[in-house]
């Protein structure tokens, strides 16, 4: 008999203190990098050395391996994990004994001495299935953290996109810039002669100022889009240096297939897996949450009294649930399961959705990128080279090919736009594939409450 109770001692010890805090980074860094499409094929390890990244020219692979490497922000969510491990492990433990003492004095003899040593055993009992609850979430907690590396992965692929763009649209309206000015010195040298009108003259130095304001703004929008790359890849203070790859890459002959990027949403998404192993969590809790309101708080020790001489015997401690039996929390734990069945249907309907539109989103950017390629730019170039041949026939003027070239640099610049435009719905769409549903403010806020609120139920 006394055999039996040590193997269950000992397990009920195994059981409450097997529970690891740690956190296995790179395991994590891992698992996000063989969740993007094609990442299981990869072979190459992810760098660990971020200066080495730095130094050679950026790509959007090596700017996304930066940030995670440097990001305070991912280091702060990935301490989520290590808090929910660290929850389980506390609602797994064994309940404290109480120790109670009392000493009655009876005239001038030896004080009477009384001892006692209680432990919950309700609570005990409770602690195992607490701990399943609690399992759910540290579950949850984990693909969170696995989401929040692909999250800012994607997220400063799009960045890093947006700054190519950016230096390209910069580098064209330089070239405008130049060819404006040259324009608007020859008009002013043919109006000085009186070769051309005051309404010539005013009209290409109005399309100089113009093309000057908006160099400007494209230097405003290299310079925020250098500062949203910076803060995406950790990167702080004067004297960063480093160097981007300067041209948004063409079109991949492989297209991402628009039939199935619904599908293949929804059968990898970790947003959905998140939300099952929460709605799990919230069910294991209303079922203790019901199960602790009725269960009498049982208390058992041993009890040792000394009046001439010490009698020892056993205790117990019994409190019946007459006027309460935890509604309250019953209440709150339903509640929190019907919630999260909710935003797990939610989740579903907006995922198919998004998947829906950037299937068309991606299919209409790649035909418009190819039209540019194919049709517009060559045409430009055309128009470019004939005016010049009638320029060197003297058959049009200077302003003819000058406006010429213009209009070739703004279809240039249209096409940049339109490439840009690609790859932000190409790494949207790789996002998805990869699990992430990018959330509305006001849905990963719910979310992130829902996770704090899963941390709190498993602490009691």
């Amino acid at each position: 008999m006394r055999r039996k109770q040590s193997l269950a001692i000992a397990a009920l010890l195994t059981l409450t203190g097997c529970v690891s805090t740690n956190v296995d980074y790179s395991e994590l860094r891992s698992a996000a990098e063989a969740r993007r499409p094609g990442g299981a094929a990869r072979t190459a390890a992810p760098s660990q050395d971020a200066n080495a990244l730095l130094a050679r020219p950026l790509t959007a692979d090596s700017a996304a391996e930066v940030a995670v490497l440097n990001n305070r922000g991912l280091r702060a969510a990935l301490e989520e994990l290590a808090i929910a491990k660290a929850g389980h492990a506390s609602v797994r433990r064994l309940p404290n004994p109480t120790l109670e003492g009392a000493m009655r004095f009876r005239g001038e003899g030896d004080p009477e001495l009384e001892l006692g040593a209680m432990i919950d055993l309700t609570e005990l009992a409770l602690a195992l299935s607490r701990g399943g609850a609690a399992a759910a979430g540290v579950e949850a907690a984990r693909l969170s953290a696995i989401g929040a590396i692909i999250d800012l992965s994607f997220d400063t692929r799009e960045a890093f996109f947006e700054y190519q763009a950016a230096l390209q649209a910069l580098e064209l309206r330089r070239t405008v810039v130049q060819a404006l000015s040259a324009s608007a010195d020859m008009a002013a040298r043919l109006r000085a002669a009186g070769n051309i009108t005051e309404l010539q003259h005013a009209s290409e130095t109005s399309l100089f100022q113009e093309a000057r304001l908006s160099h400007q703004r494209a230097e405003v929008a290299l310079a925020t889009a250098k500062e949203r790359l910076n803060a995406a890849m950790g990167l702080w203070g004067r004297g960063i240096e480093w160097h981007a790859v300067p041209r948004l890459p063409e079109v991949p002959e492989a297209e991402l297939p628009a039939e199935k990027l619904e599908p293949e949403a929804v059968r990898r998404s970790l947003d959905l897996e998140i939300a099952k192993q929460r709605f799990a969590a919230a069910a294991k809790r209303s079922n203790v949450s019901r199960a602790a309101g009725f269960l009498p708080e049982l208390k058992a020790g041993i009890s040792a009294e000394r009046d001439e001489e010490w009698a020892i015997g056993p205790a117990v401690e019994l409190e019946l649930p007459l006027f309460y039996q935890g509604q309250g929390e019953v209440g709150v734990a339903r509640a929190e399961m019907r919630r999260q069945q909710e935003l797990y249907t939610d989740l579903a309907v907006r995922l198919r959705s998004t998947a829906r539109a950037l299937a068309t989103q991606l299919g209409a950017a790649r035909e418009a990128v190819l039209y540019y390629r194919d049709v517009l730019l060559p045409t430009k170039q055309r128009i470019v080279d004939e005016t010049q041949l009638q320029y060197n026939a003297m058959s049009v003027g200077i302003f003819q090919l000058l406006q010429a070239k213009r209009d070739q640099v703004e279809t240039a610049t249209g096409y940049i736009d339109q490439l840009r435009q690609y790859w932000i719905a190409r790494t949207r769409a790789e996002r998805l594939l990869s699990g992430r549903l990018a959330l509305p403010a006001s849905i990963s806020g719910m979310m992130v409450g829902s996770a704090e609120s899963s941390n709190a139920g498993a602490s009691h």
